[in-house]
């Protein structure tokens, strides 16, 4: 499989700091040029995209990481294999920003099969009930049986105190759970009754294992640990 190492590519969308205009990105003399077309907005030799205006008066982070150090390897749609490096995951939007220059630009969702980075793999997921598209991490996947994680921020508005006016707006981090399990995508809480009640008649068998592991219901670590072992208990029960 061809191997491809470049810092520019499958924009989405470019972010400037403190502009709102439409700009042209150049491609970087480290881009490979053998990169399909279709992975980024290409037109006449540039990589073009709209910037957007940073949000103001907040405090806080919208990025997963705490700093911009972090590699990691994309694996697109049609397989082909790009390291990226600078890059963190903003988790308002739901999709990887990585940082070239003085710019941002984010990785297009879209044409991503999955993002390998700080021993965590995310994958790109619809959620059927709002419609909405995001990189989602993968705590467990099987042919029948996922469970992701889904990293996202909300606004917490300031509040207004007549001692000392108004607060500013916050990014507050927070985290979701998704089970996707015989077709059906349904939100899920990472605690025991959530996790007992999907095990049916190996309920026992896992309970057991459980306790003699000590494996903790609320722990990502844990769960993958008891989503792989009740895989293999069904694959040994339906054989």
């Amino acid at each position: 499989m061809k191997y491809f190492l470049i810092s520019v590519l499958l924009i989405n969308s470019l972010t400037a700091f403190g502009q709102s205009e439409d700009v042209t990105f150049m491609s970087s003399l480290n881009s490979n040029q053998a990169i399909d077309g279709s992975l980024v907005n290409f037109d006449g030799g540039n990589y073009s995209g709209r910037t957007f205006k940073a949000a103001t008066k907040l405090e806080g982070d919208k990025f997963l990481y705490d700093n911009w150090l972090s590699s990691a390897r994309v694996i697109t749609k049609n397989n082909q294999i790009i390291d990226i490096r600078n890059i963190n995951f903003d988790m308002e939007r739901g999709t990887f920003s990585f940082k070239e220059g003085e710019y941002i630009l984010d990785v297009n969702q879209f044409v991503v099969g999955s993002v390998s980075i700080n021993d965590m793999i995310f994958k790109r997921t619809l959620n059927p009930t709002d419609n909405i598209s995001r990189l989602m991490e993968v705590i467990y996947e099987s042919d029948d049986l996922s469970l992701l994680k889904d990293h996202n921020v909300r606004i917490r508005e300031g509040k207004f105190d007549i001692q000392v006016g108004q607060e500013p707006d916050e990014f507050v981090s927070n985290t979701s759970y998704y089970l996707i399990s015989e077709g059906e995508f349904r939100k899920f809480r990472p605690k025991k009754s959530s996790v007992l009640s999907i095990f049916g008649d190996s309920e026992d068998v896992m309970k057991e294992y459980i306790k003699q592991n000590k494996l903790s219901y609320k722990d990502d670590a844990g769960l993958k640990s008891i989503f792989s072992k009740f895989n293999s208990v069904r694959s040994s029960s339906s054989n």
